[in-house]
């Protein structure tokens, strides 16, 4: 039993030797350029922490701010993603299918549609547009009941209010999780100036998003990307999107909003 200790005896008596020359070659200060870049954006030294190790070869590690608390922002997404890929495997597939309670004859289908959601958080326009025609292809031409909307794969549980500092709710990075999330709920707004011709666009085109277009052609040549968005919910749901300000010709500006809940927007791509 002595023996085998001895080795761990003078691996313990070497460490203390080796930890002082490796702490007194860290390096605690930010790089110059780092430095310059953080004053012009008018940011103080606890808005940054960073620890830079070299991955190869001879180099000086730069430890900043190591040891305090931060907000993790998108670093968070590793470990859901982590944790989701033990849960679930790297091989798992989002179902998003299509039931009826109805009887299907001559292409009609007589009954209600029902579309659960399986949590796919990739169920974009192209996607639907592929369960649209599986369901065609099915014979189903015409529904004469409801489209009904399953969302009850996720039992979410009750979370605090994200507050971005930025009071705007229309952000698209603000989307909350849902079962049957479509096109990450994100509206795609596109105004252009055709030869002094201006065009506001909406994708994908649901019929609760109304668009009044107020924007002035510009015989300017510079594109300046003056265009406003300004959205009102109405009280029956529906969205009235006035799009204001100056285009120059064969110019165009865009922008992602989310305007609509969970269900409307699903069911408005359904239909679109």
């Amino acid at each position: 039993m002595i023996k085998s200790l001895r080795p761990l005896l003078l691996a313990s008596l070497l460490l203390p030797l080796a930890l002082p020359s490796y702490a007194a070659v860290i390096n605690t200060t930010l790089p110059p350029k780092v430095q310059q870049a953080m004053k012009a954006s008018k940011l103080g030294d606890d808005a940054l922490s960073l620890v830079m190790l070299p991955l190869n070869g001879p180099g000086t590690p730069t430890v900043f701010n190591a040891d305090v608390s931060v907000n993790p922002a998108s670093t968070m997404k590793l470990i859901t993603t982590y944790a989701a890929l033990e849960m679930l495997g790297p091989t798992h597939q989002w179902k998003t299918e299509f039931f009826t309670d109805g009887t299907l004859s001559n292409g009609v289908l007589r009954g209600n549609l029902y579309l659960k959601g399986g949590g796919d958080p990739k169920l974009n326009m192209e996607k639907l547009w592929l369960l649209m025609r599986d369901l065609r292809a099915n014979g189903v031409q015409q529904v004469t009941g409801d489209l009904v909307l399953d969302r009850s794969h996720f039992v979410q549980p009750q979370l605090p209010v994200f507050n971005d500092d930025g009071n705007d709710d229309n952000k698209p990075f603000l989307v909350k999780p849902d079962a049957l999330m479509v096109n990450l709920k994100a509206l795609r707004f596109v105004t252009r100036n055709d030869d002094g011709r201006i065009l506001v666009s909406v994708e994908p085109p649901i019929a609760s998003i109304r668009i009044d277009n107020q924007v002035k052609a510009s015989a300017s040549k510079q594109c300046t990307g003056d265009v406003r968005y300004n959205p009102v919910t109405q009280a029956d749901g529906s969205v009235n999107v006035t799009v204001t300000g100056q285009l120059g010709n064969g110019c165009n500006s865009q922008t992602y909003l989310s305007l609509l809940d969970h269900p409307t927007y699903a069911a408005g791509a359904v239909r679109a």
